[in-house]
């Protein structure tokens, strides 16, 4: 039995304690009785939501770009990890960006990928930075949440080889870079907020007569979604103080790895994007970005269960011979791996009649194609969710990277009729 609630639930409920605000995912007690049991096309739609996960020094082109085009493409070596989520999948491959010399060649990679500038238009000294697409994309669609955009960086090295223009994608404007955050707990923090009793409580526990008293007054599937979401919560509070608890048990690891970072680099990817993932579910942003790892970092980089020691990812991309061929391909399917696991994630999570997945434009990709070359051109972005056309998409060098961007700027409510060098939008992209 369960108390009918009398009015609809705002979106903007939370769940309140000492010092924490939970919010709420979205549940069927938030659309007005009138619209219950409704299509879909008359109930309020869910918002969209779009992530940019980004990683550098290019891929292995040989095991990397498929061979056929449409919704019938095989995977080829790297991309094999996408195979339980293949059918929600895009794989746009062949668009250009254009260099411009005056900076290392790879320091305008991860900082232009998204920058909203054309390449002419240096107005950060040599750089072509601009306010990039999240934040385009932030300026519509943050309007209505807590935070306009969150920013996330899974590098860990604690030595400041480079500048900013090496590890950060997102930009406020011309030098103005997003601070990105590395902490997961911070981040936890940031979306959840801190227990005015001390560290060592749960959030949960500070807000958990409340959530009994909702979950009492809400419907069988409401109780159910919000018992996930709080698991997932839960969860995700766990991982972090398993990641605490094993940074200080290593005294001495073998590379630099600050406290509060999980002691396996697929546990930390992930964990960083699950903050994204629960801040999408409680509509507190619906714009993030992800940078794996900085461009050029020459610091070796463990990749757990993948090699026996830690591997220079950038220097593997100038050594010649199959061996380390097979490595970059190697860290290409880890990094493959984990974006299918939130594509997976994403879409485990029901909103309204789909998925958090339809509602969210995940994107994953490189600001240059081949690391050894530093090819500007042929790069290759993976796109998931958001109702976009499925299967492999090829441009043979005849369009700009802007095109996709222009692309999902529009999808994301911006106003522009360009974007960067654009030259129109993707229209075989849009279902």
């Amino acid at each position: 039995m369960h108390l009918a609630l009398s009015r609809p639930l705002s979106r903007r409920t939370f769940l309140r304690g000492a010092g924490v605000t939970l919010a709420l995912p979205v549940l069927n007690a938030m659309t007005p009785s009138s619209l219950r049991g409704a299509t879909s096309s008359s109930a309020a739609a869910p918002p969209k939501r779009f992530a940019f996960i980004y990683t550098p020094n290019g891929y292995n082109q040989s095991t990397f770009l498929p061979t056929q085009t449409g919704m019938n493409w095989s995977l080829p070596t790297a991309l094999q990890p996408l195979a339980p989520v293949q059918s929600d999948i895009t794989l746009v491959t062949g668009l250009d960006r254009t260099y411009v010399g005056g900076t290392g060649v790879h320091a305008q990679c991860g900082a232009c990928w998204l920058t909203s500038s054309p390449p002419v238009e240096t107005l950060d000294g040599a750089f072509p930075t601009n306010i990039t697409l999240d934040q385009v994309i932030a300026q519509e669609q943050g309007r209505d949440t807590m935070l306009p955009s969150l920013e996330l960086s899974c590098n860990d090295f604690a030595d400041n080889k480079e500048t900013k223009y090496f590890e950060c994608i997102s930009w406020a404007g011309p030098g103005y870079a997003a601070n990105t955050e590395k902490d997961p707990r911070a981040v936890f923090r940031r979306l959840f907020g801190r227990p005015a009793s001390g560290p060592t409580r749960s959030v949960l526990d500070v807000v958990l007569a409340e959530a009994r008293d909702l979950q009492r007054r809400l419907g069988r599937d409401d109780r159910q979604k919000l018992d996930e979401y709080l698991t997932s919560v839960r969860s995700t509070e766990q991982r972090i103080e398993r990641a605490e608890r094993a940074a200080t048990r290593i005294q001495h690891p073998p590379f630099p790895e600050p406290a509060g970072i999980p002691e396996k680099r697929g546990d930390y990817l992930r964990l960083q994007a699950e903050m994204f993932v629960l801040a999408f579910q409680q509509d507190l942003t619906r714009v993030a970005t992800l940078v794996v790892d900085p461009e050029r970092w020459d610091s070796p980089r463990m990749f757990h269960d993948v090699f026996d020691k830690p591997q220079n990812h950038h220097v593997l991309t100038h050594t010649k011979g199959e061996d380390a061929k097979a490595a970059i391909t190697k860290i290409d399917r880890f990094h493959i791996e984990f974006y299918a696991h939130v594509v997976s994630r994403l879409k485990s999570i029901r909103e309204g009649d789909g998925t958090l997945l339809d509602s969210t434009v995940l994107a994953m990709g490189s600001g240059i194609s081949d690391g050894d070359s530093h090819n500007y051109g042929d790069l290759q972005v993976l796109l998931a969710g958001g109702g976009l056309r499925r299967g492999h998409l090829r441009y043979d060098g005849d369009r700009p990277l802007a095109d996709l961007w222009l692309t999902l700027a529009q999808q994301g409510g911006a106003r522009r009729p360009r974007f960067a060098d654009s030259t129109g939008p993707l229209k075989e992209l849009l279902a």
